[in-house]
């Protein structure tokens, strides 16, 4: 089970989106890069040397992240809520 760690502000964009790290306790894999995807879209690119793969949500968030790495980030839109963040921790730590 993979459990968030820590979540830590990057920066904030002229569009006025938030950008965070997310930090977790063990690395990502193709299952909990699934679950992430819930209603969105997924791009993935399994034959990249660091296998990459960007999740989008549709005035929510865009998931940018690498197979095997232990960190995502994570843009909010300037639609997304903090009940879009606790969900999005929710949907991790569920894995």
């Amino acid at each position: 089970m993979t459990r968030v760690l820590s979540i830590k502000l990057l920066e904030n964009c002229l569009d006025s989106s938030t950008v965070k790290e997310v930090s977790l306790d063990g690395p990502i894999d193709e299952t909990l890069m699934r679950r992430l995807v819930e209603d969105g879209t997924l791009k993935y690119y399994p034959h990249f040397p660091r296998p990459y793969f960007r999740i989008e949500r549709a005035r929510q968030y865009v998931i940018q992240g690498v197979i095997n790495n232990d960190s995502l980030r994570v843009t909010f839109s300037p639609q997304a809520t903090a009940q879009t963040e606790q969900h999005l921790q929710t949907q991790i730590d569920q894995s």
